[in-house]
């Protein structure tokens, strides 16, 4: 297990060992995952926030850097959303100057080469035109029926791929990675389950596998011997009719004499839960040990992996695994590696998994956001808003809720005196109570731990089971008020699922009712049926979950399904013993007299309303400003 000091003992020496890719060294094995951002403009350029992004990651200490997929066919074959282009030379300048940033922090970059195929919809296509498949009609979860690709289409094809290597490699990228992985369109030719084809690209494996390898041996000749490639592939698709673990392991030793490495995921967007996981970390990790088994090329790991890098340790010591990759983690904290080599681990901001990046705005063709660093995609305001403040202020921030927290951290990083004030015996506000459940349980005590970790590298004066009056606020120059939300409309012998959960104490009743339309709701109903009790849910709207992303609340509903809880919508809210009301909540009022917009300022979802992405955003952003 991590350890949980803010200085570890553990060194891990082996991840901090060199590695090669071919011809390639790099300086450890750590490798940042492609995932993405949409931070490209519009047309596909590299923008300077996208610079910025891979920048800061750069800077914070990963060996590898692979960009996010990269369309090698902007007219069919991009990604919904503002992907990167690499099917023009107009590109080139965009993309050196993407290069040059991440060399100058140290790291290596690698460009992945992408096509969508099949998922992709006909809206997002140039002309409207239905998106490409090896086999017409099998559609994806993005739900637009493909027509199927003529056989006098595939080199054409196979050239998208190749000519996108060869820019690669002329404007200074260190290597390419070819996407076939997550069911896009080499998988598609891979997959049984997408190919039905009854020409030589279809059939037995090694006809399915033939456009691959075409693709490959095409790239292979663009970039010349010398130049690393990679091949990212899911090695199974885990479901009926998909590609089997025995022939894509095959598949891992036929592309063996042509690549240099192997990143090995498993999965396509019809089984996202499997691709994106949420629970337990590693869940991927025995794929790519199954290929190293197979292959003598090194062998890159994905799966949550900065909750197991003791054990990873290990298994690159014993050569079980080579390179270990990194995706949501490098979102939530671009410093982990570096911060892991420093011996710091109780200072990651460790991803918590709860898909809001992807659910709630990747898919919804918004740039990428995370909870818990409000400074992703802002590298570069954050940066400057980190800088010494020009006068050093007396600062009490109120409440040691995510937002209380980031407010204090960043105004004592920047120099302030910061006084923060909790009434309870503990930090963390609401994230006490996510962290009841056993789902987050773990990554939930883990972030508070890590603002507690936080403020006391900082320097905050930290004033725990303390309520505060406005005669408190003589002594400060500035005064933040995060005092988060209360519970509201609840029936007067109801009890609020909030203050339940936080303090850990479930009602008498054998028999509960939870009441709510929100993710608060599920997490209760989820920790009492833990507890032991026979729990209903009952939602006032048509659905459950609502102020969550989708991925999110069906992850919950599973749980909730397997810990025998009923769930009932539409519902009127419940009288009598045994309910628990996790329905509407309201901005905390208290000291609002006080509050002046000069002096004293409302922060948080107090002011924003909304969950935890506000309030950490509020949190840091409102420290800037001091």
């Amino acid at each position: 297990m991590l350890s949980t000091s803010p200085h570890s003992a553990v060194k891990h020496s082996a991840l901090f060992q060199p590695g090669r890719i071919g011809r390639m060294t790099l300086k450890n094995r750590f490798v940042q995952s492609p995932i993405f951002t949409q931070y490209a403009g519009t047309w596909g350029e590299v923008s300077d926030r996208l610079i910025e992004y891979y920048r800061e990651r750069a800077r914070g200490g990963a060996g590898l850097l692979i960009t996010e997929n990269t369309s090698v066919d902007w007219e069919l074959g991009r990604t919904v959303g503002h992907p990167i282009r690499i099917d023009h030379d107009r590109f080139r300048a965009g993309l050196a100057d993407l290069v040059e940033a991440v060399h100058n922090e140290g790291a290596k970059i690698a460009v992945q080469l992408h096509h969508t195929g099949r998922q992709n919809s006909q809206g997002n296509t140039e002309r409207n035109e239905p998106p490409i498949a090896p086999t017409a009609g099998i559609t994806s979860a993005f739900g637009t029926a493909p027509r199927a690709i003529e056989l006098e289409e595939i080199p054409g094809l196979i050239q998208r791929y190749a000519q996108g290597a060869r820019r690669a490699k002329e404007v200074g990228f260190d290597a390419v990675e070819l996407h076939g992985a997550h069911g896009y369109l080499l998988s598609q030719f891979l997959s049984p389950k997408t190919n039905k084809r009854t020409d030589e690209y279809g059939g037995s494996l090694e006809n399915r596998a033939r456009f691959a390898l075409e693709v490959v041996r095409a790239v292979r000749d663009q970039v010349g011997p010398d130049f690393p490639v990679l091949y990212r592939l899911s090695v199974e698709e885990p479901y009926e009719g998909g590609l089997s673990l025995d022939d894509g392991l095959a598949f891992c030793e036929m592309l063996e004499e042509y690549v240099d490495a192997l990143d090995v995921s498993a999965g396509n967007y019809d089984t996202a839960d499997v691709l994106l996981p949420m629970h337990p970390p590693g869940n991927l990790l025995h794929y790519a040990k199954a290929v190293k088994k197979r292959v003598s090329v090194p062998v890159i790991g994905v799966g949550r992996l900065t909750w197991l890098l003791d054990e990873l340790d290990d298994d690159v010591a014993a050569g079980e695994l080579d390179f270990v990759a990194l995706g949501r983690a490098q979102l939530a904290d671009p410093a982990a590696v570096e911060k892991t080599r420093r011996g710091e681990t109780a200072r990651v901001r460790r991803c918590i998994a709860v898909n809001e990046c992807i659910s709630r705005w990747m898919f919804n063709g918004q740039r990428t956001q995370c909870v818990i660093n409000p400074a992703l995609s802002q590298e570069k305001r954050a940066s400057e808003a980190r800088r010494p403040a020009p006068v050093s202020k007396r600062v009490l921030v109120v409440g040691a809720g995510p937002a209380g927290c980031e407010a204090a951290m960043l105004a004592a990083e920047r120099g302030h005196a910061v006084t923060l004030v909790e009434r309870e015996a503990e930090i963390g506000g609401q994230l006490r109570s996510w962290a009841a459940a056993e789902v987050l349980s773990t990554e939930i005590s883990t972030l508070i731990n890590f603002y507690r970790t936080e403020l006391d590298h900082a320097g905050v004066d930290l004033r725990l089971a303390t309520a505060v009056q406005e005669a408190d606020f003589a002594d400060y120059d500035t005064v933040l008020l995060a005092t988060g939300t209360v519970s509201t409309g609840a029936p007067d012998d109801a009890l609020d699922a909030v203050e339940m959960l936080a303090t850990r104490r479930a009602p008498d009743a054998e028999q509960v009712t939870v009441h709510g339309d929100t993710e608060i709701a599920l997490f209760a109903a989820l920790w009492l049926a833990e507890q032991g009790r026979a729990v209903t849910l009952t939602s006032p709207s048509d659905d459950i979950g609502l102020d969550t992303n989708d991925m999110q609340r069906a992850h919950l509903t599973q749980l909730l399904a397997a810990k025998h809880v009923t769930v009932l919508t539409g519902q009127q809210a419940p009288t009598g013993p045994g309910v628990v009301w996790a329905q509407d909540r309201a901005s905390d009022e208290g000291l609002s007299e006080t509050v002046d917009d000069d002096r004293v300022h409302i922060i948080g979802t107090r002011l924003r309303g909304g969950r935890m992405y506000e309030a950490t955003q509020s949190g840091f952003w409102a420290a800037s400003q001091i």
